[in-house]
Order: structure tokens, then sequence, then C-alpha cells
């Protein structure tokens, strides 16, 4: 991984694959999916910068960091949100544990991953108590994932408390990845309709998520269209000084 915007992230989805597979099986760590959200909430917060950046692997779920960074460093990079992966690796062979969301949610789940003639039976669920990050009995939840020897982890808060609670969680387990997909469980479940397509083509899918999700998304947007061109404005620069460093 090499930093854009002074977090790491694996643009190529082959690799990130790759690394998440290999530790499921041998390793342990945990994979945070970095949205516009979780990347402008980093720019002032260096402790949340160090959870992102000690991360095993993480993607890019944001499609105008993508084309921000690929625009500057003249690369053609491309996204990898949550929901998508989930919903291709939670039919991966291993053992699963989904924490967080409601009994209900994990039930949706389990009857979409029957009808589609997925495993259920190395998959359970694990709900979480509403509470602060600090609060959360780590090493309890520990014992549980231990228990079930689980390989893959996934993790439903919302950003940036799910981010902070795999870092917190991670040397309490003993082997397996936790991976922070945020509302992919919902999207699965079709608690929350499904992205249309034509919104991830003309990345617009922040448009849709404004219309879906009114109140959450316009606090968000706010924060977004104050902080991100900042951030762009000082990627283009470290990526120009670089260039003429390496001339």
């Amino acid at each position: 991984m090499r930093k854009y915007f002074n977090i790491k992230l694996e643009f190529n989805h082959n690799k990130l694959e790759e690394v998440v597979i290999l530790a499921a099986k041998t390793g342990k760590g945990y994979c945070c999916f970095v949205d516009l959200t979780s990347l402008v909430y980093s720019y002032n917060n260096d402790d949340f910068k160090n959870v992102l950046n000690n991360a095993l692997v993480n993607s890019c779920d944001g499609s105008y960091i993508a084309i921000s960074a690929s625009k500057i460093h003249r690369k053609k990079l491309k996204q990898y949100i949550g929901p998508e992966f989930f919903e291709k690796f939670i039919f991966k062979k291993g053992t699963h544990i989904i924490l967080g969301s409601t009994p209900k949610v994990y039930e949706k789940i389990m009857q979409r991953i029957k009808l589609e003639g997925g495993e259920a039976d190395n998959i359970s669920y694990l709900g979480l108590p509403f509470k602060s990050v600090d609060e959360f009995d780590y090493k309890s939840i520990s014992e549980t994932i231990n228990d079930r020897k689980a390989n893959y982890i996934w993790v439903s808060l919302g950003a940036p408390k799910q981010e902070y609670f795999m870092s917190k969680l991670l040397p309490y387990i003993n082997k397996g990845v936790l991976l922070g997909v945020g509302a992919a469980f919902n999207y699965f479940s079709g608690e929350i309709k499904d992205i249309p397509n034509w919104t991830k083509k003309l990345h617009v899918v922040w448009l849709y998520r404004l219309f879906t999700e009114p109140k959450k998304q316009m606090k968000r947007l706010k924060s977004i269209l104050i902080i991100f061109p900042k951030m762009i404005k000082e990627e283009r620069w470290r990526a120009n000084n670089t260039n003429v460093l390496k001339k």
C-alpha cells in the first residue's frame, strides 16, 4: 500500500483480496473501507489517521477519492466498496462472524445466502450493545470469536466507531481478519435498497444517499465540502514535489 491523502490505500482489487484471504487463513489484522467521510475525518485527527494506517490493508470506498487520486497521480484507480466486497466474500469458505446490526438483519442475510446456494452453517451472529467505543468488553467479545475460530469477522458499527473498535479488539483475537464494512449488512439484506448501478457509473452515489438519508448525509456533506478541497490541494502539492525530486 502507498499513501493517498496521507492514508494508506490499496487500489489493486486482486492484491487487496489476496492480503485478506492470506491473513484470514494464517494471521490476523483489520481492513478498513475508507469512504470520503472517513478520509475527511482523518484530516485533523491524528489518532484516527493512525488507526487507518495501522490496518492490515485499506480499500478505497469512495469514487471521488479514486477519481481525485487518479487525476493527481495520473493513474487509473478504482474504488472497491464495502457492500460489493461483503457480497463477494460472505460466500468464501471459512468461519464467519457478523458483529453489530440486529438479529433481524442477520436473519435476512442468512435467508439470502441460503437462497443463493451459499453455506449457512459457517456463519454466526454476535450482537453488540449500544456503547461508546471505550465501553465495550473486548476480552469477552474476543473469547466468543476465538472459540468459534473465526476467519472473517464482519463489523458494522459505522465510521469512525467501527475502525476504532477493530483496532481495540485486534490484540485480543487469536486469528482472523476484522472487516469494517459499514452499511453493507443493510444493503445485502435489503433493509436499505441497493445502490442503483447508474449512480455508480455517474459517480453520484453521494447524491443518492443524500436523498435516501438526508439528515445523516447532510451533516457529512458539509464537512466534505469544506475539507476535501484542501486535501486535494495538499495531495497535488505532495505529488508535484515528489516528481520534482525524482527528476
